[in-house]
């Protein structure tokens, strides 16, 4: 199985849930998940220490409408795969790995969506068990979505157990060490699984994206050891 580096968009990988808005209708947008993640562009970078390199990402827009992101260069085929809901609030993870080849299918059982301090959280209607990774309109203000289900090679094999709890952050001043005066939006992500140990949390992490620039534009991890590390160079292709 991977191990996820930043997305979530995850050293790189760990693993990575469902719903539609409930019917109290969408906030208001202060931006659009794209203009952060420039998942529609041929979009690319590093991140690490000072010239270190600590992993890479790349962005694709597949025939198919799927938008799909690799974190190794050595594997440019294995991605994780997304495309937007019906409604179009949403952008949805299908899983990752070589279609064709290894390919893990995340489905949830069960989804919600609260307020930024996970509280008043409702049920979010399922679309084909896919996860509900972040809304496209980025809302004024930050909110929760915790999702459980489980993990499995589209082949077959052994079924993983998962928790994956993400808090967005609205849009806010950012800079790192080569990049300042920037806007980024920040994922905060738990995750929990029994892969191969009993079930347990195995990530604790804060990711930041920044806006025109992309994915990695700082990453805050926590657990299960303290890493750091942030953007150092971007470019189209």
């Amino acid at each position: 199985m991977r191990s996820r580096v930043v997305l979530g968009v995850v050293a790189l990988a760990a693993f990575g849930a469902v719903g539609t808005a409930p019917a109290q209708g969408a906030p208001a947008a202060v931006g659009t998940y794209d203009e952060f993640s420039r998942l529609d562009q041929r979009s690319a970078g590093q991140f690490g220490t000072g010239d270190s390199v600590a992993g890479q990402w790349s962005w694709r827009t597949e025939p198919s409408g799927e938008y799909t992101i690799n974190w190794e260069v050595e594997e440019p085929e294995n991605r994780e795969r997304f495309r937007r809901s019906a409604d179009g609030e949403w952008l949805l993870l299908d899983g990752w790995g070589k279609k064709g080849h290894t390919y893990y299918e995340q489905r949830v059982t069960s989804e919600k969506s609260g307020d930024a301090g996970c509280g008043q959280m409702t049920p979010i209607p399922s679309e084909g068990g896919r996860q509900h990774y972040v809304r496209w309109n980025i809302p004024a203000e930050g909110y929760c979505l915790d999702a459980e289900g489980t993990i499995q090679e589209e082949k077959g094999g052994p079924e993983i157990r998962f928790r994956h709890r993400q808090v967005w952050s609205p849009p806010q001043p950012c800079s790192n060490a080569r990049f300042k005066d920037r806007v980024c939006i920040t994922q905060h992500e738990m995750w929990w699984d029994d892969n191969n140990h009993p079930y347990q949390k195995t990530l604790d992490r804060k990711v930041q994206l920044a806006k025109g620039l992309g994915m990695a534009f700082r990453i805050e991890q926590t657990f299960p050891q303290p890493w750091s590390a942030e953007m150092i160079r971007q470019w189209d292709y």
